[in-house]
Order: C-alpha cells, then sequence, then structure tokens
C-alpha cells in the first residue's frame, strides 16, 4: 500500500476533507456533486455517509486511484471515472451544484489549472460553487509530530508528518501565488477563503453568485 493510501486510512486525514464536506452540506439544495482528483474516493465516501440523496462523480487521471475508488466506495449513487489529462470534462454545462478539488491544483502547474477552472465553471450550475481544499504551509514541520496524536488513533497517523514534509513548500508557493484570488477577481466571480484543519489547510470558495455557507 502507498504512502498516500495509508494517509486517507488515518484518523488525520478525515479531519483535513471535513470542511469540504460541511461546505457541501451547508447548502441542502445540492444534489450533485463533482469532485476532481478523487483518489481513492475518500471524499464521496464521507459525503455519501452523511447524504445518501447526493448524487456524487469522482473523476482521476489515474486509473490505479479509479480502481480503488471503485473497490473502496460500493454505493448507487456514486460513481468514478477515469479523466484523460488536458481534456475537456465529459458533462453538460450547468450540470453539477458543487465541484471540489481537494489537494489537487497546487500540484499542477498554472496552464493546467486554468483548463481545470474554466471546466469546472463551465460544469458548474448557477448559484453552484466551486470548493478548493489545500495545506496551508503555515505551520512549522516540526509541530507535525506533535499534533498527529491529536487524532483519532490510527496505525497510519505517521503519514502526518510525511504529508507536512511534502507539501509545505508547494502549499506556500500556493498561498503567496494567491492563484484563484486572482482567477476569480478576473472572471468577476465571487470568492472567500478561511483557514481549517487547526490552520494546516485553507478552503477556498468560488462561486458565480452569492452562496451561504463556507
Amino acid at each position: 500500500m502507498s504512502i498516500f493510501l495509508k494517509a486517507t486510512q488515518s484518523g488525520w486525514y478525515p479531519e483535513f476533507l471535513y470542511p469540504v464536506v460541511d461546505s457541501v452540506l451547508a447548502n441542502p439544495e445540492y444534489k450533485l456533486v463533482l469532485d476532481i482528483g478523487t483518489g481513492p474516493g475518500t471524499l464521496p465516501q464521507m459525503l455519501i455517509s452523511k447524504d445518501s440523496g447526493l448524487r456524487i462523480t469522482g473523476i482521476d487521471i489515474s486509473r490505479a486511484m479509479i480502481d480503488e475508488a471503485r473497490r473502496s466506495v460500493s454505493h448507487k449513487n456514486v460513481s468514478f471515472e477515469y479523466q484523460q489529462a488536458k481534456k475537456p470534462l465529459p458533462y453538460a454545462s450547468q450540470q453539477f451544484d458543487a465541484v471540489t478539488f481537494c489537494s489537487v491544483l497546487f500540484l499542477v502547474d498554472d496552464s493546467i489549472k486554468t483548463i481545470l477552472m474554466n471546466e469546472a465553471m463551465r460544469v458548474l450550475k448557477p448559484g453552484g460553487k466551486i470548493i478548493i481544499l489545500t495545506p496551508s504551509g503555515m505551520k512549522p514541520i516540526l509541530s507535525s509530530f506533535i499534533e498527529m496524536w491529536d487524532y483519532r488513533f490510527s496505525i497510519y497517523n505517521f503519514t502526518f508528518p510525511i504529508w507536512k514534509l511534502a507539501t509545505t513548500g508547494g502549499a506556500r508557493k500556493w498561498q503567496r501565488q494567491k492563484w484563484s484570488e486572482k482567477y476569480a477577481k478576473e472572471n468577476q466571480l465571487n470568492y472567500r477563503t478561511t483557514l481549517t484543519f487547526n490552520n494546516n489547510a485553507t478552503i477556498e470558495i468560488i462561486s458565480k453568485s452569492f452562496t451561504t455557507g463556507i
């Protein structure tokens, strides 16, 4: 099992994702969710366990991750599809109420960011929102060796310091660039952000029109 898969089964990883779950569920009218870069399907699994009425699609450029997601999550309202990199999303315009990116955009170059965001905006319904979760890189890496004991016990909690070490550089660059905020401003979109996960992550919301709840 890879370090990433071990991390998704740890006690800390769900805490990282919960703000996204809360943001989706903040609007009870949201029913159709697209998770871009779904990995092994952890976010869809968390969402459907909270609201079985949701219809969730998870996509990823890794066939191995899609296979893992299909093994891990079995629900009639959850589906996983392989997505070719740099290709348009195979969905109708204005199809989804919420589009999520969890630890995705800060890992890719600007041209791919733009493609992904443009496609996310295309498939987003009026009144819907794009939710971007990214490590903040704010806290010292050494702090993670203490914090990992704060989460539900798991033999995989050792992955928290590894995650911090692997993501801090890219996360700090992302925060300095303010890429999402600039994208929203250039496209006359609403934007807001807040720190979450004990200041270890940021959640950014982009919407075409005002939506309630972070």
